[in-house]
């Protein structure tokens, strides 16, 4: 059976994000920041008392973002009678039903789905508003993709969670300081993506540039325009038949299916505890579980089904750079 290709979940097969299981209902992420812890020199050191100096002293900031995730699922309803007519050497004998039906056109069918739900999950984690796109109230280039269309209203996906942060006051959105916006303007060409590179690392929080998980996470559009651009110039980084190397100061630059146009993020993105971008599910193998049953005892349906919870955050705001095109509407 020729199936459409789906574009899958580039962000998770990257390792651009950890994933906590285990959440049934709400998960604490807590950061921790201390400030002056250097003093002078006394015999006997005097109790503050948790008072907070001017310069720092006795500073201990503590701040929790929280990942709920929230309900959706996959179903499909279907009727294997439908098939009879292609599947000649897979039609049984006597009534027609799904567990009958060849292996392989069994195994074709199951993995089309869950191509199609990585392919969903992929886009809802950069893209995702919880209550939709009016609720979301984020303006987008002309003609770009929007933040909470269609299906994508169960949780706030990235954009959605870095455009609140930087526009809001609120102490838990705020919490864990606020993302860098490095330029808002559209990536027309190569020259404007290099730019905006150029700046996201000008920007860059020094502690954290010698990471090894730091990398700039784009859009294809925005990597092939960037590839165009530097390998026509006269001192050329490879040859034209040749992709360049997926490098900028000598971090990763990993293009994604999902991340919105004209949007560029840089980061500590990794599967690990340290990553800046975490995911939340209820179970660890929900996104892998699916049930197949006949719709009702004297039906001829079966459908497909897939229970799941989910939500993403970023963990430390501060240390997050960003150059995007989208804006809050008010």
């Amino acid at each position: 059976m020729l199936t459409y290709t789906v574009q899958g979940n580039d962000t998770v097969r990257e390792g651009l994000i950890h994933i906590k299981t285990g959440i049934q209902h709400r998960y604490t992420l807590p950061a921790i920041k201390l400030g002056n812890i250097i003093q002078d020199n006394v015999p006997t050191p005097q109790p503050i008392h948790g008072a907070k100096g001017d310069d720092g002293t006795n500073e201990y900031q503590f701040t929790e973002r929280h990942l709920e995730p929230s309900d959706f699922m996959v179903y499909l309803e279907f009727n294997p009678r439908d098939y009879e007519k292609y599947w000649r050497f897979a039609q049984p004998e006597g009534n027609l039903v799904f567990r009958e039906l060849d292996p392989k056109i069994q195994a074709t069918m199951l993995r089309l789905l869950m191509d199609k739900k990585n392919e969903y999950i992929g886009n809802a984690i950069w893209t995702s508003a919880r209550g939709g796109e009016t609720v979301a109230k984020i303006t987008a280039p002309e003609g770009c993709t929007k933040i909470g269309a269609n299906k994508e209203k169960y949780f706030d996906g990235v954009i959605k969670r870095i455009l609140d942060n930087v526009n809001s006051s609120d102490a838990e959105v705020v919490a864990g300081g606020q993302c860098i916006i490095s330029g808002t303007t559209e990536l027309t060409d190569g020259a404007a993506v290099e730019a905006a590179l150029y700046a996201m690392w000008r920007k860059c929080p020094k502690q954290i540039r010698k990471k090894t998980s730091l990398t700039f996470v784009v859009g294809w559009d925005a990597w092939d325009a960037y590839d165009q651009y530097i390998s026509d110039k006269q001192v050329k980084y490879s040859e034209n038949t040749e992709v360049n190397r997926y490098r900028f100061k000598g971090k990763r630059i990993v293009p994604v299916v999902g991340i919105p146009e004209h949007t560029m993020v840089l980061g500590e993105f990794s599967t690990g505890m340290d990553s800046n971008l975490w995911m939340g599910v209820d179970y660890a193998n929900d996104t892998d579980i699916l049930k197949i049953d006949r719709l009702q005892a004297n039906s001829e349906l079966f459908f497909f089904q897939m229970r799941m919870k989910m939500d993403v955050n970023i963990v430390r705001p501060a240390e997050i750079v960003v150059h995007t095109a989208y804006k809050k509407s008010e």
